[in-house]
């Protein structure tokens, strides 16, 4: 199904946030502590990389839920696809990213401490990672791939909800849904609570028609007070893995939920470059942290000699956003051309 600019926008800014706050754990980490406490709390506590991510599951499962008649064969093919959407990022970027560290460290001789493994490593255990984190999707050599697992087995189980036959109530679907929910929470997974945000999605849908059947449900105020509990759920202070976590997925749940109603944000939103730098958001999840490394292991420690910290930083970051984004647009560029020659439908 195709989707409105604002919404692609809302990927790029949850992708900027985990890039932002990646950059500065590796590079500046004692500045996280404004999300930790003190009069920043209250703007920048909960904006972390985890609530984007969990931003990610939810829309996620909006999208891959999208009512279908059940087919297997359809099922299999959207599996398929999935899985070498993965793998062709997964495995283009650990790929070049193996090279890279090479590169650098033969041109620059300071690796940073991800570059400096994969020298470690050797050839063979280069080869080894790279087929792994490709194909598998671990993280030996990214790690921002730690959710990629998830989000296949997650697009995976919203899209066989999708399925459920249309004449079912909507009270029977959504039953339905919980039930799943009910059970992945008893299996008593890290992995299971991602798959449940991501079922959040799914719920989504009947939260909106029902918002579609009760415009009363519209007003300023009742989205305002959505949009407290939004705050409230992304704010609250858990650890990751448990159950609870699952108030992250909420709080991004109740936040779309309000951005759907809310033409003025909408419209923000949609201002150019953003959505455009939405559609690329999967690249430039799966690149920014290579990207970081190399800057590590070259450029920054450069920049660092002839001007002062605070300025070598940032233009650290920015060079770090280009790249990011060029090698994102190349990336995405490199897969729809491959898939227009396998004649596969994009997911």
């Amino acid at each position: 199904m195709r989707r409105e600019g604002w919404i692609d926008a809302c990927r790029f800014w949850a992708i900027f946030v985990i890039m932002f706050t990646h950059f500065l754990s590796m590079f500046l980490p004692e500045a996280l502590s404004l999300w930790e406490g003190g009069a920043s709390w209250w703007l920048l506590g909960g904006l972390t990389g985890k609530f984007s991510v969990a931003f990610f599951f939810v829309l996620l499962g909006y999208f891959a839920s999208a009512p279908k008649p059940f087919s297997l064969a359809a099922f299999g093919q959207y599996a398929a696809r999935r899985y070498f959407q993965f793998v062709f990022f997964v495995f283009v970027t650990v790929f070049v990213y193996i090279l890279g560290c090479y590169g650098a460290t033969w041109l620059f001789h300071t690796p940073e401490e991800y570059a400096f493994r994969v020298i470690s490593d050797g050839p063979r255990y280069n080869l080894i990672y790279l087929l792994h984190d490709g194909f598998l999707f671990e993280d030996n050599y990214n790690a921002t791939l730690w959710c990629m697992r998830q989000l296949f087995l997650a697009s995976l189980v919203c899209r066989a909800l999708g399925y459920l036959p249309e004449r079912w109530k909507s009270r029977y679907k959504i039953g339905a849904a919980l039930l799943v929910m009910a059970l992945l929470m008893l299996l008593d997974s890290g992995w299971c609570v991602w798959i449940c945000v991501a079922v959040l999605g799914y719920l989504l849908r009947f939260a909106l028609d029902t918002w579609k059947a009760h415009p009363a449900l519209t007003r300023p105020w009742v989205l305002g007070l959505l949009f407290c509990l939004a705050v409230c759920c992304i704010k609250a202070p858990l650890s990751e893995g448990v159950p609870l976590y699952s108030l992250q997925g909420l709080g991004a749940f109740l936040l779309l939920l309000v951005l759907f109603h809310a033409g003025f944000a909408r419209k923000l939103l949609a201002a150019r470059p953003f959505p455009w730098l939405g559609g690329i958001s999967m690249g430039l999840f799966v690149v920014h942290t290579p990207i970081n490394s190399l800057l590590g292991s070259s450029l920054l420690p450069l920049l660092e000699r002839f001007l002062p910290k605070g300025l070598a930083l940032a233009l650290g970051f920015l060079l770090s956003f280009a790249l990011c984004v060029l090698c994102a647009w190349l990336l995405q560029r490199g897969y729809a051309r491959v898939t227009g020659r396998l004649r596969w439908q994009r997911v």
